[in-house]
């Protein structure tokens, strides 16, 4: 699947693959995830990066893959043929008349050292029999949102902490929290995706569309504010307007993809008030194979995440429903 220009998505059928070695896994792809944040930044031409570095058209988008090991090297223990196996974020040996980032909706991905300099075929995870394997490559998702809580957020029993937006990430991120010990409070724009945050067992909710996010928060938290702040949203206004809402000695962490420069007066805010701004980006396996496990566990809530399932071929449909209705769709899955 193709992004051949700002908000085309296309299907072709003469993509080049990185070659197969014997310390490789080939997974033959059956649903492919479409994520909110990363992928609708690249489907309406927000580039990520700058210089030789930036991204271009025809660009290979995705990175949730899931499907059946069709092949697999010799020197590749943890997978065998017939397995179902998710895999992440495919950096290199893609035919070079398209630009990856990332190369996740194809047909067929290639796990390996070239597709994969960092981790090679350990990118590649067995999918639990519990779990469908349209919902499987939502782990990547819940991965990236525990990465930010285990290595910044570090939530302790007892303490509050608010969530601001809640797609994919903002809900696996308050479901985790919660799991931690901590008080979960989250805020959305959008009614539908609170409702789904409530049936995932966070119960103090705040519409951001009806209410004063500030006042809300002070009235709930009895004028202390929480402890720490995870912003999803990747809006730098709304990051900045959560700097005082934040308790003093308060964390806030910026787990959204912020595109544009954010402002912040230092002297009434981290300065002023100690705070600490911290941020992290995407996953490793090891964090997608936990949240496997806790999706196969039941300790995580996940299939009301999925809205809906659609064919390969309507992928310029399934990102425009994406894209234009975020009241109703969470996200996507794309059917090969």
């Amino acid at each position: 699947m193709v992004f051949v220009r700002p908000r085309r998505a296309e299907v072709h059928d003469d993509v080049l693959f990185p070659a197969m070695n014997d310390e490789s896994v080939v997974i033959r792809t059956a649903y492919s995830v479409i994520s909110r944040g990363t992928e609708l930044d690249l489907y309406t031409n927000q580039m990520h990066t700058r210089g030789e570095r930036g991204q271009w058209y025809p660009l290979l988008p995705g990175y949730m893959p899931c499907g059946e090991v069709v092949e697999a090297g010799s020197k590749v223990s943890h997978l065998r043929v017939g397995d179902r196996a998710i895999a992440s974020n495919l950096f290199g040996g893609f035919d070079e008349r398209y630009c990856c980032a990332w190369g996740g909706h194809c047909e067929y991905i290639v796990v390996g050292p070239e597709s994969h300099p960092w981790h090679g075929a350990r990118r590649a995870l067995k999918v639990p029999r519990e779990i469908a394997s349209e919902h499987a490559a939502l782990a990547v998702l819940g991965a990236v949102a525990l990465h930010g809580i285990e290595a910044k957020v570090r939530p302790q029993e007892g303490e509050t902490v608010l969530v601001v937006g809640q797609g994919v990430i903002g809900n696996f991120a308050a479901q985790l929290c919660k799991a931690s010990g901590a008080r979960v409070i989250v805020a959305d724009l959008e009614e539908s995706r609170l409702a789904v945050s409530r049936t995932c067992g966070i119960e103090e909710t705040i519409d951001a569309s009806q209410n004063a996010l500030a006042t809300a928060v002070a009235e709930l938290t009895n004028g202390r504010g929480p402890e720490a702040v995870i912003d999803v949203t990747g809006d730098p206004r709304v990051l900045e307007s959560l700097l005082p809402i934040a308790g003093s000695y308060g964390r806030i962490h910026a787990q959204g993809m912020y595109l544009e420069a954010v402002s912040l007066y230092f002297p009434e805010t981290l300065f002023g008030r100690n705070l600490t701004l911290s941020s992290t980006c995407g996953e490793q396996p090891e964090h997608a194979a936990r949240v496997l496990e806790h999706m196969a566990s039941g300790s995580l809530t996940y299939k009301l995440l999925l809205s809906d399932v659609m064919p390969v071929h309507a992928a310029g449909d399934a990102y425009e429903r994406v894209h234009c209705r975020p009241g109703d769709v969470m996200t996507v899955a794309l059917k090969w």
